[in-house]
């Protein structure tokens, strides 16, 4: 036996152990450490040889982000790489004995000792699953998931019924979340709609039957170890065999009353759907009160939904980008070919980017608010693509970005970056104390004083003020598509900017009197700069801001404004 602790959510899942688990929680709620991981290596004792799905929304966060964290999951309950699993490499041979599928090729490939095994899918690379069945599917952060791209895959989850028809996990789901924002473009909440599935009078019978051989099972522990504790002494002592043949018999009783109660729970969990929903204060013993007071600092704005499981509602008018739509975001902005000839949790370079032309400059746009924001694009014809969002918190500053920078695009061959900014960051420019000039300074010589090779053209010499009511006016045209004949039309990549995706969708206007002159216009709310260091990427306006110098540059407001000035003197 093993001692492990886990908080109150996860205990309740383990005693209940549904067929299928529905569960949305708050962030940091130990979603994959205390139950995902629990249950695959339950499924793996009580399914040997059975092939499963474990599915990610894209090939480079299944890559970087999930098979690390389930290996990390898998490590703290004491199961070893190349020890009880393997991934990506052929099995020993007596595991690859226990599998019930047939299996050639073992890229994206999990298996275990038991022979239980997962295949990698992607719903942006769905034939890695094709023409294979599949005895259930796991699934994190499904509110990335499109709603049909998963339904689709679902059909595979059919297979191997002679064999495992009878277990109760044939034809299960495991589905975890935080809270879907359906104010975020590429988030669906339809794991929502699975909770009509809950049926409350099974799912309680089920977690009685799960108590009772709970309890069972530790009557029977204690009732073997005193067995084992009197053998000990009865080969010393035989005067012991009455009170040891006692004990045993004591042991067996134990044994058959749990083993009982064992059928008996597994036959209330059959077909037995649980949907949950619980906030991040499930693992307050964990995280500890700090953690949450922090995260409140500044009211709930921001943090109902990740945090408290809420869901928040931000009506349209009340949008800064009110234009914006899923249509102004790619998804395919990965060479997964590229990604997957790295181990799992590379950390990326720009050779991971589909649309990076590495043979013309790049162009840059940059915040120094709270935190220093980049976001970098290139243009060809008229179409605009956001490449890549780069950022520091405090107290990381212009080295630390820099370094990052030279880093992630060290593969680029044409060296020239073209940087637009704030005039704000000329400020202190005789002094050569500029944000700009450090910036410059930072990325053409390393932290070793070498010259990187890279050059800074700083484009924003002399900008006027870009204000908030005119990038307010701006933007309404540019997303709904209006100006792609006379400037240009943009596209963001929403895997690799996502605090650029974030901020644009929850970043609120307010109306700014104009004083005497009367009425009022519309500006961007800045609130969300105040808030924690931590909340800044997503909830502050840093990103969109650099965004805003990088394509609000002054031949494009001058072209724009000229365009605008002529309609008016059509009407």
């Amino acid at each position: 036996m093993e001692v492990r602790y886990s908080n109150w959510m996860a205990q309740l899942i383990a005693v209940l152990c549904p067929w299928s688990l529905y569960w949305v929680a708050g962030r940091a709620s130990a979603k994959t450490v205390q139950v995902l991981s629990e249950r695959v290596q339950d499924i793996a004792y009580d399914c040997p040889g059975a092939p499963f799905a474990w599915v990610s929304d894209t090939y480079s966060d299944l890559h970087k982000n999930v098979i690390p964290s389930l290996v990390d999951g898998l490590m703290l309950l004491g199961w070893q790489p190349d020890v009880h699993y393997v991934i990506n490499k052929e099995p020993p041979r007596e595991w690859r004995d226990r599998m019930y599928n047939v299996c050639t090729d073992w890229k994206n490939t999990m298996v275990f000792f038991t022979g239980f095994n997962f295949t990698f899918i992607s719903l942006d690379r769905p034939a890695i699953g094709a023409g294979r069945s599949y005895v259930g599917v796991f699934g994190d952060e499904v509110k990335y998931f499109p709603e049909e791209k998963f339904t689709n895959l679902l059909k595979a989850v059919r297979g191997f019924r002679v064999k495992y028809g009878n277990s109760v996990w044939y034809r299960s789901r495991t589905l975890t979340t935080d809270m879907p924002n359906p104010n975020h473009l590429g988030e669906y909440d339809w794991i929502l709609k699975l909770f009509k599935q809950n049926d409350k009078q099974r799912i309680l019978l089920a977690l009685r039957a799960g108590f009772v051989y709970n309890d069972t099972k530790r009557e029977y522990v204690a009732a073997k170890q005193h067995y084992d504790e009197l053998l000990g002494q009865y080969r010393l002592d035989h005067s012991l065999q009455e009170e040891l043949s006692k004990a045993e018999r004591s042991m067996r009783s134990c044994r058959n009353t749990m083993e009982r109660w064992r059928i008996r729970w597994e036959q209330t969990r059959r077909g037995l759907s649980f949907a949950f929903i619980s906030s991040s204060f499930v693992n307050v013993d964990i995280l500890g009160v700090d953690w949450f007071s922090d995260e409140f600092a500044e009211g709930l704005e921001g943090v109902s939904c990740n945090i408290l499981s809420i869901i928040p509602k931000l009506e349209a008018d009340r949008m800064f980008y009110t234009n914006l739509t899923l249509k102004n975001f790619y998804a395919d902005g990965y060479l997964n070919e590229v990604i997957e000839q790295h181990p799992f949790g590379w950390e990326q370079d720009c050779t991971a980017l589909r649309y990076l032309d590495a043979s013309i400059p790049l162009e840059a746009g940059m915040d120094s608010g709270n935190m220093l924001s980049m976001v970098f694009a290139q243009r060809k014809g008229h179409l605009m693509r956001v490449l890549k969002e780069l950022y520091t918190l405090p107290p990381s500053g212009v080295r630390e970005l820099a370094d990052q920078f030279l880093r992630y695009f060290a593969p680029h061959r044409r060296k020239v970056l073209r940087l637009y900014y704030d005039r704000s960051m000329n400020n202190y420019k005789r002094v050569h104390a500029d944000m700009a000039t450090q910036i410059k300074k930072a990325i053409e010589v390393d932290a070793d004083g070498k010259r990187t090779g890279w050059t800074v053209q700083l484009m924003s010499l002399g900008q006027g003020n870009i204000g908030s009511n005119l990038e307010y006016r701006f933007f309404m045209e540019l997303l709904a598509g209006h100006l792609e004949r006379t400037l240009f039309s943009l596209l963001i990549d929403q895997h690799n900017c996502p605090n650029l995706k974030n901020e644009m969708e929850v970043t609120e206007t307010v109306q700014k009197s104009l004083g005497a002159s009367g009425g009022s216009i519309t500006v961007k709310k800045k609130t969300g700069d105040k808030l924690p260091t931590a909340r800044l990427p997503k909830e502050s306006t840093n990103l969109t801001d650099a965004l805003k110098y990088l394509v609000l540059r002054r031949e494009v407001v001058r072209t724009w404004e000229t365009g605008r000035a002529s309609s008016s003197s059509l009407v």
